[in-house]
C-alpha cells in the first residue's frame, strides 16, 4: 500500500529505513532514539485505536540524504533535496480508520494540524477520498506536498517535499489507488 519507486520522479532512491514499524523503530534507536521514541509512542496510540500493521517508506535523491534523513541533526522539514515520507496503517475495521483519521494525531500529524498550516483542499476535491486534507504549498526554496486521508481500513500520511505539485498528486493518487 505504500508509496513505491514507480509513483516517483526519476532518481529516487529508497532509504534503508523503509519497512515495516517495528523495523524502522528498531533503526531508528541507535541514529535518532528520538524519533524512535516518539514513533513508539505514536504507534502505542494508534494500536489502542485499532491498528494492525504499519509501514514507514522513506525515499530521497540520494543514498546521502537518505543518510541525513535517518540522523538527529536533520530535519526534513527543511530539506533543500527531494523527499518522500509515507506512512501506512492498517486498521482492524473501517470505523476504527475513520476514527484515527479524524483524531487528534496520527504520527504527529492531524487534520486540524494541516488546517492551521495553510490553506488546505479537503475532501473529494483533493482527488483521494472523502475523509481527506491536502496541503500543497511553496514556502521560500521549499515546496511541501502533505496528505492525511483513510481509505477503507488504511490511513495514510503522505509527504513530498521539494518535488513539483503535480508529480506529489501523481504519488498520492498512485498509492491511495492500490488501497482494495
Amino acid at each position: 500500500m505504500a508509496v513505491q519507486s514507480g509513483d516517483l520522479p526519476k532518481g529516487m532512491v529508497r532509504c534503508d529505513l523503509t519497512g515495516d514499524i517495528n523495523s524502522f523503530i528498531t533503526k531508528e534507536q541507535s541514529q535518532d532514539p528520538q524519533t524512535s521514541r516518539s514513533v513508539t509512542t505514536y504507534w502505542a496510540d494508534l494500536k489502542k485505536a485499532g491498528a494492525t500493521a504499519a509501514y514507514a517508506a522513506i525515499y530521497t535523491d540520494s543514498a546521502t540524504h537518505c543518510s541525513a534523513v535517518k540522523s538527529s541533526t536533520s530535519d526534513p522539514a527543511v530539506a533543500t533535496y527531494k523527499v518522500v515520507v509515507n506512512f501506512v496503517v492498517q486498521f482492524k475495521d473501517e470505523k476504527s480508520a475513520s476514527g484515527a483519521y479524524t483524531g487528534d494525531s496520527f504520527f504527529g500529524f492531524s487534520a486540524s494540524t494541516l488546517r492551521s498550516g495553510g490553506v488546505a483542499i479537503e475532501g473529494t476535491k483533493t482527488g483521494l477520498t472523502a475523509n481527506s486534507i491536502v496541503l500543497d504549498q511553496s514556502i521560500s526554496n521549499q515546496s511541501f506536498y502533505i496528505a492525511l486521508w483513510q481509505n477503507k481500513t488504511f490511513d495514510v500520511i503522505l509527504a513530498v517535499i521539494n518535488v513539483d505539485s503535480n508529480a506529489s498528486k501523481k504519488v498520492a493518487a498512485s498509492e491511495n489507488g492500490r488501497i482494495k
